[in-house]
């Protein structure tokens, strides 16, 4: 289906992996004119969990707001309240770049993002992103020169969503992040998956699902939660 000036681009970095209404919803993104739009997405989380790690093991409130502009540009921001070295801080993530169709079914999706933490700057980092979307399915690498302030990785993933009904439908997620050799924390591979069910109404996204992670014990953070819930509202 078509997007018009109303509709939002399903492909975004990821920050939020427990609340971000547009992760697994993946569809093809066609190009929108010249027209602009600025969203935003209030989401009440579980706890919050990125790539497998919990950065948040408490219910948090976070904010999300993006730019479409002409041409397939956006830009956008994240915030989220995190535990980080076991003290409480501020979570900021800025991303832009730029989305397009290839054909009728296949788009492609590039940019950058900066991660910050607010009380311990010595662990932000950026990374380069680029990616496919064909019908409900999409695939996205991304590079970090310095993760986590530690060194080169590479992190692969895939999402898609199966409608099971009108406002139904069933998420899933998996992403493969590769540690370079001059990585700090070097060890295997880390693999996160990720399912989860979600009931869309024209305001409010609900999601309630199951996480893991594996090959993590060289890791410093702990394991996110297996069970998590979240409830968006877009304005």
């Amino acid at each position: 289906m078509p997007f018009d000036c109303h509709d939002r681009q399903p492909s975004r970095p990821a920050p939020a992996l427990t609340g971000a209404r547009t992760l697994f919803l993946a569809a093809a993104m066609l190009a929108r004119g010249a027209c602009a739009q600025t969203s935003a997405d209030l989401t009440l989380v579980s706890g919050y969990a990125m790539r497998g790690m919990s950065l948040n093991p408490d219910p948090a409130l976070q904010l999300r707001v993006d730019h479409d502009a002409a041409g397939g540009w956006y830009t956008g921001a994240f915030a989220s309240p995190i535990k980080l070295y076991g003290r409480g801080q501020g979570l900021l993530i800025v991303y832009g770049g730029r989305a397009a169709p290839l054909t009728s079914r296949l788009s492609w999706d590039a940019g950058v993002s900066r991660t910050i933490y607010l009380r311990n700057h010595e662990v932000d980092y950026h990374e380069f992103y680029a990616g496919l979307t064909l019908d409900r399915v999409s695939a996205r690498l991304s590079y970090s020169p310095a993760y986590f302030g530690a060194g080169r990785t590479a992190y692969l993933d895939v999402n898609t969503g199966v409608p099971l009904g009108e406002r139904v439908s069933l998420a899933l997620h998996g992403g493969i992040l590769h540690p370079f050799a001059d990585y700090r924390r070097s060890g295997p591979d880390r693999t996160d998956l990720r399912a989860a069910l979600a009931y869309d109404t024209s305001d409010w996204r609900l999601q309630a699902g199951w996480q893991t992670l594996m090959h993590a014990s060289d890791y410093e953070r702990p394991r996110a939660r297996a069970l998590f819930a979240s409830a968006s509202v877009r304005f």
